[in-house]
């Protein structure tokens, strides 16, 4: 398609577009080569600049044209020109200020760095050269393969790295650990739980009632305390302690006559009627054998209450205005009684 403006023939017309195509895409590159190598080669360069490589392994994060190369705080210069080397390493063009950086040697250091507080990247001179190394000139190039990257791009990554492969592993364990420790400490929780459930079940009375009861034994401690060390005191002061040895050796027989002659007749009582007490003492035994066999939940305060009410149902009205037990003995049975009845005391009405 060729634009009606166009006078003549449709192959006059697109010879024209032909001629006019080539001649802008020759005038475009005319004007590139221009501003590329013509007008940097005509215009005179600025002598107060230097221009010096530098070789590093890499380039900071953030380092581009135009980035400022800053001396003690002051910028001296900026990065012309980035590019890669054939053996992988890094060239930073830098045009530095020849006042600014006046007795600078070839054996300065620097590092990539924030050079402010915005994070914003910088190529930093740490050192500005020993004196002994050749005076930095122009087109010098130097290797600074050790240029450390401080920048904050890297720090952060580099923190992410840290905190990711250690703070947070570590924190895990710590917190597995303490899950671990707090279950095996589950069972005495439950425990403490289950005595204070209870304790407070069994609790009948408020604390101020327990309280108030507790103030009437603690108060009278002290006065038994005070009897008791009064009657120490006063058998120690006695007229035994001060009326020699023959009333203390008297006193002394004398209690061990009780000791002797009252423990002989109650095993001799006891020895006497064997056969009475054999039979309680064996109850008494298989008593003993049922109580641990008991089950859990059977001794409760509702068995416990009904247990004394019917104890107390055992008992009935006596004729002197007491209390009798309302048994019935088969008396026939106890091995006491399996013999002739002689010698028993008999009191009628009872």
């Amino acid at each position: 398609m060729v634009s009606g403006f166009l006078v003549g023939s449709d192959h006059a017309r697109r010879a024209t577009m032909r001629k006019t195509g080539l001649i802008g895409v020759i005038v475009a590159i005319a004007v590139a080569l221009l501003f590329a190598f013509v007008i940097p080669a005509i215009t005179p360069k600025n002598k107060d600049l230097m221009t010096v490589d530098i070789n590093t392994a890499a380039v900071g994060s953030g380092v581009e044209h135009g980035t400022e190369v800053m001396l003690r705080g002051a910028a001296v210069g900026r990065v012309s020109h980035l590019k890669v080397n054939e053996d992988g390493s890094s060239r930073v063009t830098v045009e530095l200020s020849k006042r600014l950086v006046e007795g600078m040697g070839e054996d300065f250091a620097v590092d990539f760095r924030p050079k402010n507080y915005f994070g914003i990247t910088g190529i930093t001179i740490t050192d500005p050269g020993s004196g002994r190394a050749a005076p930095l000139r122009d087109g010098a190039r130097v290797e600074r393969r050790d240029a450390a990257d401080y920048s904050m791009a890297t720090m952060i990554e580099r923190g992410s790295d840290v905190a990711n492969g250690t703070l947070v592993d570590e924190t895990i364990t710590v917190i597995e650990r303490m899950l671990s420790y707090s279950k095996a400490f589950e069972p005495l929780m439950h425990t403490g739980v289950v005595f204070a459930d209870v304790v407070a079940k069994t609790q009948a009375h408020t604390p101020a009632y327990l309280l108030d009861r507790y103030n009437d034994i603690v108060t009278a401690l002290p006065p038994f305390a005070d009897g008791a060390l009064a009657g120490l005191t006063s058998f120690y002061d006695s007229d035994i302690r001060l009326s020699g040895d023959t009333v203390q050796n008297n006193f002394t027989n004398t209690l061990q006559a009780i000791s002797d002659n009252f423990f002989s007749m109650v095993g001799r009582l006891l020895k006497s009627n064997e056969a009475n007490l054999l039979p309680w003492v064996n109850i008494i035994k298989e008593v003993g054998t049922v109580l641990p066999a008991i089950g859990e939940g059977t001794v409760t305060t509702t068995t416990v209450r009904d247990l004394m009410t019917r104890l107390n149902g055992a008992f009935g009205p006596g004729r002197d205005g007491g209390r009798n037990l309302k048994v019935n003995l088969a008396i026939e049975q106890l091995p006491s009684f399996a013999g002739p009845v002689i010698g028993l005391p008999i009191k009628a009405g009872r």
